[in-house]
């Protein structure tokens, strides 16, 4: 008389199951690996996908236009260029060499720093996130 054990639903039975639409999820671009059938976090994104998910954080943030930023399409990704503004950027070498990152160089007087994205994901949000918060303040 032993049940048989049931695996616990995951994230889109839930969803599913409650009909729940959350559009502001979108807001940061689709995930990695879905036009793909690939799951989440795998795989690289084609360089303008990056290119069109940075300029939406950007527009969110209210930075689309900012001269402290420059970003050019690369082979493997976009290579993005930032600049202070003024203070020193929130930033420490370790954040340019999180994973989806390649080439992440930090001035030493963090005036500067330079990095390519080569996959959407969390590290590339939060590293944009933080600049747009820097320029703000």
């Amino acid at each position: 008389m032993s049940k048989k054990r049931v695996l616990g639903r995951g994230l889109d039975d839930l969803l599913a199951q409650h009909d729940q639409d959350l559009p502001f999820l979108d807001a940061y671009g689709p995930s990695i690996g879905e036009s793909e059938g690939l799951p989440s976090g795998v795989g690289i994104d084609p360089a303008e996908q990056l290119m069109e998910a940075i300029a939406r954080l950007l527009q969110a943030e209210g930075h689309q236009n900012t001269e402290l930023m420059t970003s050019e399409v690369k082979e493997n990704g976009v290579h993005i260029t930032v600049l202070s503004g003024g203070d020193k950027l929130p930033l420490v070498p370790s954040d340019l060499g999180a994973p989806g990152f390649e080439e992440g160089k930090l001035a030493a007087d963090r005036s500067e720093a330079s990095v390519t994205i080569v996959q959407w994901g969390i590290p590339a949000r939060r590293l944009l996130e933080r600049l747009c918060e820097h320029w703000s303040g």
